[in-house]
């Protein structure tokens, strides 16, 4: 561990940051993954800040899209994966998620196929279907609870999709072990963690529960498809057939990438889609905008993949939404080695590194006005004038999400299918926010109700 205080001819001092006393005062010292933590440290300290969390370990936090770039791309090769993620190998195994090099590499070659845009096109079907399925289902006149409706659906979608497997029947298990799971994450950043883990104490006694529930389901997909003989074209029967030079998966490493696949694809994006039906329930004039763009592309057929070019202004609402609300608001790495930044900033090794997607989508310097709502931020001329790493929902680099261009998909294919047919409104019109709770992902903190209603044409 670098000394605290690394001044010398050649090693500049650290970073400003929020000292140990003000954080003891302020109750921040041990609330380290807090949105506002790291909001006031960006308005206090500037575009790099530089402090010691509770187990010792120094954190860098950057705010300009530069620094971030570098963290995620330039500087890649020093870093391992932050420590939640690394925690999650617990649960998660050795996924895509939570893999380190050369591993990761290789488990992205094995899955790429199954997110090529050609493959994406063919979920569109998928996607469409389902979504019917749910709005069918939906009262003529009456409400529904959106991030209940968005979880049951992202489900569906992800396992049939990717696994060819419809889990319909099993939601509320994943629906408890993501519960038991982000009650997990205060635990996982205690000092001692890994220790505390061997216990049956805090929140272990249900993830036992819930990853003997999950893995029972995984596996039993797994078997029940060599059972059958029949692999398949989709992510899973391309995963059990894979060979490299490294040989074949077995089926704990299908599982790992299976789990991976089913608890983060749909979280973030069953958060990202119930924030932004709540914005087009809040937003009507913007929303009959998009019924009409909606009505010209696709007339009274469903809309379908090929669609999705001529459907712009349903991704630029997709996108400013996802500014505002990014499902994952954090990205941390972990450095292997002492390194210098090019912009100056001394690293060493064991050293903590975030970018918030929360504190830079809301920095005025990109964003003006950042807490207004406003898709034309999307047009391809606003977004000529921003750095690239001002806007970064899906990470960066070579671990960037893996499902960005699935999950752009499934984003607008799914406000189509809806806002084709129903009108959505809020029943508190004068509410001006989603109230928010950060875990491994933002969700809302409580129920979003919204009424629907059929859409006159």
């Amino acid at each position: 561990m670098a000394p605290e205080n690394p001044a010398s001819p050649t090693r500049k001092p650290w970073p400003p940051g929020p000292s140990v006393p003000r954080r003891i005062l302020d109750g921040s010292l041990f609330a380290i993954d807090s949105p506002a933590f790291y909001k006031q440290n960006a308005a206090h300290f500037g575009d790099v800040v530089s402090f010691r969390t509770p187990n010792g370990f120094r954190q860098f936090q950057f705010n300009d899209p530069k620094r971030i770039e570098d963290m995620l791309v330039r500087d890649a090769p020093h870093h391992l994966r932050g420590v939640v993620l690394r925690r999650a190998r617990g649960i998660l195994g050795d996924g895509l998620l939570t893999s380190e090099e050369p591993l990761h590499l290789r488990q992205r070659r094995l899955a790429a196929p199954a997110f090529h845009r050609t493959r994406i096109a063919g979920y569109g079907r998928e996607i469409v279907r389902l979504t019917q399925e749910m709005t069918a289902a939906w009262p003529t006149s009456g409400g529904i609870e959106a991030h209940a409706e968005m979880v049951r659906l992202t489900l569906r979608i992800t396992s049939r999709c990717l696994l060819g497997s419809d889990v319909h029947a099993s939601i509320q298990t994943f629906v408890d072990s993501m519960a038991t799971f982000n009650d997990y994450l205060p635990f996982a950043l205690l000092p001692g963690a890994a220790f505390l883990e061997r216990f049956p104490i805090g929140p272990m006694p249900g993830m036992k529960r819930a990853l003997k529930a999950l893995d029972d389901l995984i596996f039993g997909i797994i078997a029940q498809r060599r059972a059958s003989g029949i692999l398949g074209d989709d992510l899973l029967g391309m995963l059990m057939e894979a060979t490299d030079e490294s040989g074949q998966m077995n089926d704990r490493q299908v599982r790992d990438e299976a789990l991976t696949i089913l608890l983060a694809g749909h979280e973030t994006t069953a958060n990202a889609l119930t924030f932004c039906l709540w914005l087009a329930a809040k937003h009507t004039t913007h929303q009959q905008h998009l019924a009409e763009v909606i009505k010209d592309v696709c007339g009274d057929r469903p809309p379908e993949a090929a669609d999705f070019p001529n459907l712009k202004p349903l991704e630029m609402f997709f996108a400013e939404s996802m500014r505002l609300y990014p499902p994952a608001w954090v990205v941390a790495r972990t450095a292997t080695q002492d390194y210098t930044m090019r912009t100056g900033e001394f690293i060493p090794k064991g050293a903590h590194l975030i970018a918030s997607q929360l504190v830079v989508h809301h920095d005025e310097r990109w964003w003006p006005n950042p807490t207004h709502f406003d898709p034309l931020r999307f047009t391809d001329e606003a977004k000529a004038t921003r750095p690239k790493f001002a806007y970064f929902p899906f990470g960066g680099g070579a671990r960037y999400c893996i499902g960005e261009g699935f999950a752009w998909t499934e984003g607008v294919l799914m406000l189509a299918t809806v806002l084709q047919h129903h009108r959505l409104t809020l029943p508190d019109p004068t509410q001006q926010t989603v109230p928010i709770t950060p875990k491994f992902t933002i969700r809302p903190t409580r129920e979003v109700p919204i009424l629907v209603e059929p859409r006159a044409h």
